[in-house]
């Protein structure tokens, strides 16, 4: 990026076509491929010097089952208006506790602009809706489930009409392009997809960029 900024994006698992990706502040769904597609953007990096860092909210963190958290080999950021301190690293915890996104990524840009590759947003739906202002790319994995006729029940949203408005989908070979070399993506399909089927559901994985 230009002036070396940290890149920041969001990553995130959508329901088609209303763009769900939450319900009472979980997922109604568990899709062990997905999952491992998140795990390795998220951690794997181009410069094998560098590493990535992951912000969150409070809630996001705290669905995290404590033998999972932090994230392993990525910086975990924990934002909370109910924290004091602009920024503090715990290095006791491998955690940093921000008490607002703003300044998180004010100080990940100041403090650790030679350590970071990427700075991925991971959640959860208010975090999202903060950064479309300041997020420089979405990976959103679009989820389709194929009995459309019981389709789960989702209670949080992202903003599909922002997206829309300053994003623009790229092609299969931009998001190969983006992604470390490392990342498993599934076979093609017939449109040159990055698609697959897991438990019920059909899914693709896609890049977004800033227009």
């Amino acid at each position: 990026m230009a002036g070396g900024k940290i890149p920041v994006v969001g990553i995130v698992a959508c329901l088609q076509p209303e763009m769900g990706i939450g319900f009472r502040g979980g997922l109604p769904w568990r899709l062990p491929k997905e999952m491992k597609y998140f795990k390795q953007v998220t951690t794997l990096t181009k410069d094998s010097n560098k590493q990535n860092a992951v912000i969150m909210g409070r809630k996001t963190w705290e669905s995290i089952p404590p033998k999972f958290r932090p994230l392993p080999n990525r910086m975990n950021v924990i934002i909370s208006r109910s924290f004091k301190d602009d920024f503090v690293h715990d290095k006791e915890e491998s955690i940093i506790r921000s008490n607002s996104l703003e300044n998180a990524l004010t100080n990940l840009e100041n403090n650790f602009q030679e350590h970071l590759e990427r700075i991925y947003v991971i959640g959860g739906g208010e975090v999202y809706n903060q950064i479309f202002s300041t997020t420089d790319h979405w990976l959103i994995t679009k989820i389709n489930k194929l009995d459309e006729k019981v389709p789960p029940p989702m209670d949080t949203f992202l903003d599909l009409k922002r997206l829309k408005e300053a994003f623009s989908e790229q092609n299969p070979a931009q998001l190969k392009e983006f992604l470390p070399a490392k990342v498993e993506l599934p076979e093609t399909d017939s449109n040159q997809r990055y698609s697959q089927e897991e438990k019920g559901y059909y899914f693709e994985f896609t890049l977004y960029n800033r227009k």
